[in-house]
C-alpha cells in the first residue's frame, strides 16, 4: 500500500479530530503510560506526547536530552548518516538537541504516536507534502522553526552558544506543549498499541548484543543482566548523554525493517535526496528484551495511533516497562544478535 493510499483512509478520522469533527482523547487521571507501560503523574496524563528531532552526527554527541525521552525512533538520513526522533510524554525536559530538520518519515512518526513534532524546518519537498498530509492541517500539530524562535519569550526553540549554528539550536519541552495549549491542540495521544509485561517471557534466543551497521557508525546494544538494560555503545564507545554523562539505554529494543526508497526530494547543497522509509502495512520486526531476541512482524494498519509488534502467530509481543528505540533499517540489512 503506498503512502498516499494509507493516507486518503485515514483522511476523515485526522482531519475530524483536528477541525473538531470528532471528540478529542479523554485526558487521563494519572495511570499508565502508553509508551512506557509505567505510572504515569496527573500533569503528564493531561499533555499531548511530543516528538522533537535530534541531530545525531559526531559533532553534536553526547546529546542532550535523550536519556529522558520515553520512546526514540533512529532512522537513515541522506549521507548514511542517522537522526533521531524523540518522543517525551513522562518527562518536560527544558533542553533537548541539538535539534534538527525533519524528513519525510516525520510524516508518519506524529500519526502512529498521535504526538506533536517539534524541528528545525524541513527542505522544501518534504515541507510541501507535510502540508497537504492530514497530520499537519492549519500546523496545529507541528512545532517547527520557520525563522522566527530567536528572541520570543517562551520560545519552543532557542540558540545556545556551545556551538556553531546550526548544531546549538534546542528545544524546550514545556514551551512546546505552551504552544500546543495555545493552538487547542494539547490533549492526551490516543496511542494505546502497545502490551508491557514485566514477567521475562518464555519464547525468544537468548543474546548478549545486537550490530546495528548505520554508514556512519556500528550502533551496538549490549545487555546488561544486573540493570535489565540494553545499553547503547558506537562500536566499543559508550554513547552517552551530555547532561547525565551516563551512557543512554532502553528496557527494549525493537530492529524494524522496511522499505527505503531514495526520493527526488533535494535535502541539501550537496544534492542528497530523501529517502521514504514507507513504514505502512506490515514488515519484519525483532524485539529485543531481557537479554533475548523475539521475531515477529511489526504491523501499522489504516488507521492512526497504531503500530503493533506482534508473533508470527499474530499475537501480540508483550514490552518490558521502561524506554524503547526502535532502530528503522532497509529490507536487507545486516543486523546481527550475538549470544
Amino acid at each position: 500500500m503506498s503512502r498516499q493510499h494509507l493516507h486518503a483512509l485515514v483522511l476523515m478520522c485526522v482531519i475530524a479530530a483536528l477541525i473538531g469533527g470528532s471528540q478529542p482523547a479523554p485526558a487521563r487521571a494519572g495511570g499508565v503510560n502508553p509508551f512506557t507501560g509505567l505510572p504515569l503523574d496527573n500533569a503528564a496524563s493531561q499533555r499531548r506526547a511530543l516528538l522533537i528531532k535530534v541531530a545525531n552526527t559526531a559533532n553534536v554527541r553526547p546529546q542532550t536530552g535523550l536519556s529522558l525521552a520515553d520512546v526514540v525512533v533512529e532512522h537513515l538520513s541522506e549521507g548514511n548518516i542517522t537522526r533521531f526522533t524523540a518522543l517525551y510524554l513522562t518527562h518536560a525536559p527544558e533542553k533537548v538537541g541539538s535539534v534538527r530538520s525533519c524528513r519525510l518519515i516525520d510524516l508518519e512518526l506524529p500519526q502512529i504516536f498521535d504526538a506533536g513534532l517539534v524541528c528545525s524546518g524541513t527542505s522544501p519537498g518534504v515541507q510541501r507534502l507535510m502540508r497537504q498530509s492530514p497530520a499537519y492541517l492549519d500546523d496545529r500539530t507541528m512545532v517547527a522553526d520557520l525563522g522566527r524562535y530567536s528572541g520570543c519569550k517562551g520560545c519552543p526553540m532557542y540558540r545556545t552558544k556551545e556551538a556553531r549554528a546550526p548544531h546549538n539550536l534546542f528545544a524546550s519541552a514545556v514551551n512546546a506543549w505552551a504552544v500546543l495549549d495555545q493552538r487547542g491542540r494539547n490533549q492526551p495521544s490516543a496511542f494505546s498499541a502497545w502490551r508491557f509485561d514485566a514477567g521475562v517471557p518464555s519464547a525468544g534466543i537468548p543474546v548478549k548484543s545486537v550490530n546495528v551497521p548505520y554508514g556512519s557508525g556500528t550502533v551496538t546494544w549490549t545487555y546488561d543482566a544486573a540493570d535489565g538494560l540494553w545499553k547503547r555503545s558506537y562500536g566499543r564507545t559508550p554513547h552517552t548523554e551530555r547532561i547525565t554523562r551516563r551512557q543512554l539505554s532502553a528496557a527494549n529494543v525493537i530492529v524494524v525493517y522496511a522499505h527505503h526508497a531514495v526520493t527526488g526530494i533535494v535535502e541539501d547543497v550537496g544534492g542528497s535526496r530523501s529517502i521514504e522509509i514507507q513504514l505502512w502495512g506490515q514488515g519484519l520486526a525483532r524485539v529485543f528484551r531481557d537479554g533475548k531476541m523475539i521475531d515477529g512482524n511489526w504491523r501499522r494498519p489504516a488507521a492512526p495511533g497504531v503500530l503493533e509488534f506482534v508473533d508470527f502467530a499474530g499475537n501480540a509481543i508483550p514490552l518490558k516497562p521502561g524506554a524503547t528505540w526502535i532502530e528503522l533499517v532497509p529490507l536487507d540489512f545486516p543486523v546481527k544478535a550475538q549470544q
